[in-house]
């Protein structure tokens, strides 16, 4: 079926990675980015093994940003995720100019991210 979708860019604002939403990480997320361990204090002084051990139960996870006042620590000056490629599953569901994101950026007093285009799409 074709429908006709908007398309949004993101502008980098940061305001998933740094807003009002929870972003965690579970083990999948420690074995592909051994990084993220350091985002949260109780895991921070512990090694990879250490870690993924905590959470291979699934009642655990790394919290990586919570609210304002915890921003993501994997988001640099220019508002850019330094682990792009390997960003837990968490981060992989938020799309630019989705619910999450428009609700992130009225949080923070960002104005709504516009459609870019108007395009068809197959479903």
């Amino acid at each position: 079926m074709d429908w006709m979708t908007e398309r949004f860019e993101c502008d980098q604002c940061g305001a998933c990675c740094k807003g009002t939403l929870i972003v965690e990480a579970d083990w999948l997320d420690l074995e592909r980015e051994p990084k993220i361990k350091d985002s949260d204090p109780i895991y921070r002084n512990r090694t990879v093994e250490e870690a993924r051990d905590r959470l291979a139960d699934g009642m655990r996870v790394i919290v990586m940003a919570c609210g304002t006042d915890h921003p993501c620590s994997m988001l640099d000056e220019d508002n850019r995720c330094t682990i792009y490629p390997t960003r837990p599953n968490n981060c992989v569901g938020m799309e630019a100019g989705d619910d999450q994101c428009q609700d992130a950026r009225e949080r923070l007093g960002l104005p709504p991210l516009m459609p870019t285009e108007i395009g068809d799409v197959d479903e």
